[in-house]
């Protein structure tokens, strides 16, 4: 017999976890809901369908033959509710209503006519070198997406949904008369051993770039060479066509730069520890899915 209790979408999401969990206690871990309250919700739900859907013991909790059918019930409506709610926002999705942040390396060098098309359509394009002006807005909902090394996803709170979009290698990007350059111009690719020797010469620390070449040294227990910082990525690259600086890039941005000046500059790729993943990160599936395509 049903009780005077009303039935939510909540009770079902609560029954089903603690039914695949078979523990009130790790409901309420994987819930963020005090037990009080999914003991609270059970009852509700069981007075509503008016039937015994759990056996309690101290071992936790399992399904009685009734709650066994209701499960199946419930999954099946959830199930659907979600796939009319992705149609729904899939039917009504525009990049007008979207906030989008990016890393500048990857707006200039690896999607460019996305960001081109896209630049008058989005409702904001915040656009910097720099991971924490992406990823404190993002953090905070000023952005429903940002494009970024995926190395940032431990820096990133709430739910999200993560799609990686490309990975590739990073370069030593050097002067064609860097003399010092000679032992290394026919190998392969240069380890990070080899860079002992050598001056870096870096964006700051806030630089993706930057806080990969620490990362990677240390993961791999090198010691670090010698780092020098410039703001400026031009700059950069003018030190090091008229010095013994080189210069670590990934090879979306080395192969750009070395292509402007042959005669002056030259590449040689790095061991595959530097490997660089990007990703974009937005807070619900259909922004992802959207951006993803669009950048295909």
């Amino acid at each position: 017999m049903i009780g005077n209790e009303n039935i939510s979408f909540d009770m079902l999401n609560v029954f089903i976890k603690v039914s695949e969990t078979k523990s009130i206690n790790q409901s309420s871990k994987v819930l963020l809901l005090s037990q009080p309250a999914i003991s609270k919700k059970i009852h509700q739900l069981e007075n509503y369908v008016g039937a015994q859907l759990f056996n309690r013991s101290a071992k936790g909790v399992d399904l009685t033959y009734d709650g066994h059918m209701f499960y199946v019930f419930a999954t099946r409506m959830l199930n659907e509710l979600t796939r009319t709610i992705d149609e729904i926002n899939h039917k009504n999705f525009s990049f007008s209503n979207l906030t989008i942040g990016v890393l500048d390396s990857i707006s200039s060098f690896i999607f460019p006519n996305f960001f081109i098309n896209k630049v008058y359509e989005l409702q904001k394009l915040e656009v910097t070198n720099k991971g924490i002006d992406l990823i404190m807005p993002f953090n905070e909902g000023r952005l429903d997406a940002i494009i970024i090394d995926s190395a940032f996803g431990d820096d990133i709170v709430g739910p999200y949904v993560q799609k990686k979009l490309f990975e590739e290698p990073y370069y030593i990007v050097y002067s064609q008369s860097n003399t010092k350059m000679s032992p290394l111009i026919k190998s392969a690719t240069v380890r990070a051993i080899d860079l002992q020797k050598f001056n870096l010469i870096l964006l700051p620390t806030h630089c993706p770039i930057h806080q990969q070449v620490v990362k990677t040294f240390n993961r791999l227990n090198v010691a670090l060479p010698e780092i020098f910082e410039n703001n400026y990525s031009e700059l950069t690259i003018s030190l090091v066509r008229n010095s013994d600086f080189i210069a670590v890039l990934p090879e979306s941005i080395a192969v750009n730069k070395v292509a402007q000046d042959t005669n002056g500059l030259g590449m040689n790729k790095l061991e595959i520890a530097f490997n660089r993943s990007v990703s974009v990160f937005g807070r619900s599936a259909d922004i992802v899915e959207e951006i993803e395509k669009e950048l295909a």
